[in-house]
């Protein structure tokens, strides 16, 4: 059991450090918080009351209204009024926050299936395969059993020309007297919610 213990563990810290990583990024770049970002994820699946929003992201009614003031300034989501019960509101997102969403979830699976295309064909399959049981498991659904893929159906990307993998104890090290994510002048904006 030791063995499998070191693969999971292995699996599971890379996988989360390398989509914290990107997901960090990708934040950066669209101006968001992470909270932001995490209620726009939730409003990707359908517009929700305000109360319940404010459950999901574990905040409070108040810190939910001022996270909702920035999304709508940045045109990011849009809040309604029901007809039926005035003290109700519900919280959409816009197209702009749905494209948003779009682009963390396209540069997520582009990060993974970079990842997947360092594998050979075979070993790509069999992954897929596994993944998508796992991925069952994981939004409590009983797996497919005796499901095969085809290999056309496997997650396959090409690595981008001029790009190659850096091990992880390199990564954070000098390439040609250069760093190799040189720090950006950008200034990381902290709001309390």
């Amino acid at each position: 059991m030791d063995a499998i213990e070191r693969v999971l563990d292995d699996f599971i810290e890379g996988l989360f450090r390398l989509m914290l990583e990107h997901h960090q990024a990708q934040v950066l770049e669209t101006d968001l918080t992470v909270v932001q970002a995490q209620a726009l994820k939730l409003l990707r699946t359908g517009p929700l009351p305000a109360s319940k929003l404010a459950g999901a992201l574990g905040i409070s009614a108040p810190a939910l209204t001022q996270l909702t003031d920035r999304l709508g300034r940045k045109n990011l989501i849009e809040r309604r009024n029901v007809k039926t019960d005035r003290r109700t509101v519900i919280v959409a997102l816009t197209v702009k926050g749905g494209q948003v969403i779009d682009g963390f979830r396209r540069r997520r699976n582009e990060v993974f299936a970079d990842i997947l295309a360092r594998l050979g064909d075979d070993d790509r399959l069999e992954a897929a395969e596994v993944l998508s049981k796992v991925g069952a498991v994981l939004h409590g659904r009983e797996p497919e059993r005796g499901v095969r893929l085809s290999p056309r159906q496997a997650p396959r990307r090409q690595p981008r020309e001029g790009r190659t993998a850096i091990e992880p104890p390199q990564a954070s090290k000098e390439f040609e007297g250069e760093p190799v994510n040189p720090p950006t002048k950008r200034r990381m904006r902290i709001e309390w919610d």
